[in-house]
C-alpha cells in the first residue's frame, strides 16, 4: 500500500501535472502562432482572390496568362501546404459563387498551379481525414480528371470515406450510377439526401440509366431511384412504379406509393385500394394521403366502408380527412348516421376543434 501510494504521490501526479503544463503551453503557443501568422494568411487569401478576379473578367491570351500566373506564384510561399490549402479553399469559394465559363474558369486555374496534384497528394495520405479533404477538393472544383483517382475509394472499407467517394464520383460523372453495379454497398438515407442535393444544385440531366435503378437488387439504389424519378418527373417508368407497391420490403413499397402521389399516376387507384389490407398501419396512412390526391368514384366507395370498420382511429380520422377532400357531401351523409363520425368530420373542417 505505502510503494503504491509512492509511485502516486512521486511519479503519477507529477506527471499528470507536467503534461497538463505541457499541453496548455502547447496550446498557448499555437494560438499565439496562429495569430501572429493570421494577417500575413489575409493577404494570401486577398491575393488570390485579387487574382482570380482579374484573369476571369480579362479573360486573358495564354502568353498574358502564363505571365500572371508566374507574378502570382512568385509573391506567395506556393510550395508549402499550408499556402497550396489555403489557395485552393479560395478556389472553392470563388467558384461556388460563380456559374458557367466563369466557374470552368477557376478549375482552369487550378490546374494550371498544380494544385490537382496537391489534392491528389492528400488522397494519398495515409490519414482518413486528409484522403477526404482531397475527396471534397475534387468534387468542388469538378475535377473532372480525378474520377479515376476516386473510384478504388467507393469500395473502400472505410464507411466515411466510402460515403465522401461515392458523394465526388456522382458528382463529377454528372449523375452515373452504373459503378453500383460493381460495388453494390448500401447507400445511407444521408448519402440519398446528399446526392438528390447534387441534382438539384448541378442541375444534372436525367441518369442515362435511370430505367435500371428500380430493377436493382440493391434496396438502397431502388429508394433512390425512386426518388429520382420523382425529381425529374419521370413517367416512361410509371406501370414499374406502380408494380413496387407489392415489394416485399415496406421502404420500397412506401416510396413508391408516395411517388405515385407525387406523380399524379392516377391509374393506381385500384391497387393502392388492393393492398391496403395487407400492409401495416403506417403505409396505410401513406395509402390515404395518395388518395386523396388521385382518388376518385372507387376511392369514395372504399373510404366509406373503411370509415365504418376501421378501428385504428388514426386511420379513420386520416380516412375522413380524405373523403371530405374527395366527396365532402357523402362525407356529410356519414355524420349525420354516426357520432364519432361526426365529431372527426368536425375536426378536420375545423383543426382547432380537438
Amino acid at each position: 500500500m505505502d510503494y503504491q501510494f509512492y509511485l502516486l504521490k512521486f511519479y503519477l501526479v507529477p506527471s499528470v501535472i507536467v503534461a497538463f503544463i505541457s499541453l496548455t503551453l502547447f496550446l498557448i503557443i499555437r494560438r499565439k502562432q496562429y495569430e501572429n501568422e493570421k494577417p500575413y494568411r489575409d493577404k494570401i487569401t486577398n491575393k488570390a482572390e485579387n487574382f482570380l478576379t482579374e484573369m476571369i473578367l480579362s479573360n486573358p491570351d495564354k502568353i498574358t496568362l502564363n505571365r500572371k500566373l508566374q507574378e502570382f506564384t512568385s509573391t506567395i510561399p506556393l510550395h508549402k501546404d499550408w499556402c497550396k490549402e489555403l489557395v485552393v479553399n479560395d478556389m472553392i469559394r470563388f467558384k461556388q459563387s460563380l456559374k458557367g465559363k466563369s466557374a470552368d474558369a477557376v478549375v482552369s486555374f487550378y490546374r494550371a498551379l498544380n494544385l490537382n496534384k496537391y489534392s491528389s497528394n492528400l488522397m494519398n495520405n495515409y490519414l482518413d481525414h486528409k484522403k477526404c479533404e482531397g475527396l471534397y477538393q475534387f468534387q468542388s472544383l469538378d475535377y473532372k480528371n480525378g474520377v479515376s483517382q476516386i473510384k478504388p475509394f467507393l469500395d473502400n472499407s472505410s464507411k466515411i470515406l466510402r460515403s465522401n467517394a461515392t458523394m465526388a464520383y456522382i458528382s463529377l460523372t454528372d449523375g452515373d450510377m452504373s459503378v453500383f453495379n460493381e460495388f453494390p454497398n448500401k447507400l445511407s438515407l444521408l448519402n440519398t439526401i446528399k446526392i438528390m442535393d447534387i441534382y438539384h444544385e448541378r442541375k444534372l440531366p436525367v441518369p442515362k440509366n435511370i430505367d435500371n435503378w428500380i430493377d436493382s437488387n440493391n434496396v438502397s439504389i431502388i429508394l433512390l431511384g425512386i426518388k429520382t424519378m420523382v425529381f425529374y418527373n419521370y413517367l416512361k417508368k410509371s406501370k414499374e412504379i406502380i408494380a413496387l407497391i407489392n415489394h416485399e420490403d415496406d421502404s420500397i413499397k412506401k416510396e413508391a406509393i408516395i411517388a405515385i402521389r407525387e406523380l399524379c399516376l392516377y391509374e393506381a387507384e385500384g391497387d393502392l385500394i388492393k393492398i391496403f389490407n395487407t400492409v401495416n398501419p403506417q403505409i396505410k396512412f401513406e395509402i390515404l394521403n395518395t388518395l386523396k390526391n388521385i382518388g376518385k368514384q372507387k376511392s369514395i366507395m372504399f373510404l366509406k366502408n373503411e370509415i365504418n370498420i376501421e378501428s385504428n382511429l388514426d386511420l379513420k380520422l386520416k380516412a375522413v380527412e380524405c373523403l371530405n377532400d374527395l366527396h365532402n357531401a357523402a362525407l356529410d351523409i356519414m355524420s349525420i348516421q354516426d357520432s364519432e363520425v361526426d365529431k372527426m368530420t368536425s375536426h378536420v373542417r375545423n383543426k382547432y376543434i380537438v
